[in-house]
């Protein structure tokens, strides 16, 4: 039986990045960021494991995905961690700015169907080609009270009998 694959977004979802220290200590920097876990994200992680392959997909910069999944993941396998460059680009007709849309279905090279994926993310129009697989995260800007993957563990574990 083909396994269940959890892919994580970055930025807003499981980490905050700002170039301006908040009100205490960054988690770990990537200049010229101070990064900030999201509270519970280990919790997430442990909580996950055993039902799902993991994976990260980011519209970040490859040096940045790389050092984050490196502080954030260690002591998990991911799968394979995809930047930037595996997004397709598209103009946004609403700012006439530009969308990185993450197309699941290029996942499916890695042996995952794809109606055996979930996504987490915190932006809806990067996976408007799949709604059914995404997870909505609400963003998260750094404040520590925050409870959002507590909430997104439970999810995963119905989402993952069906």
């Amino acid at each position: 039986m083909t396994s269940n694959l959890l892919i994580f977004d970055l930025d807003e979802t499981l980490v905050h990045a700002t170039t301006e220290q908040l009100s205490r200590p960054a988690d770990f920097e990537y200049a010229p960021y101070f990064v900030y876990k999201r509270p519970f994200l280990l919790e997430l992680l442990i909580a996950a494991k055993p039902l799902y392959d993991f994976a990260v997909w980011s519209s970040s910069s490859r040096e940045y995905v790389d050092a984050v999944v490196e502080e954030i993941f260690a002591g998990f396998d991911v799968k394979f961690s995809w930047a930037v460059e595996r997004c397709i680009q598209r103009v946004d007709a609403q700012s006439n700015g530009y969308v990185y849309i993450k197309d699941l279905r290029r996942v499916q090279s890695h042996g995952y169907p794809v109606e055996r994926i979930t996504i987490l993310d915190d932006s809806p129009e990067k996976i408007a080609r799949q709604p059914r697989n995404h997870v909505k995260v609400k963003p998260y800007y750094g404040l520590e009270g925050d409870q959002e993957l507590l909430a997104i563990a439970e999810e995963l574990m119905v989402r993952s009998k069906r």
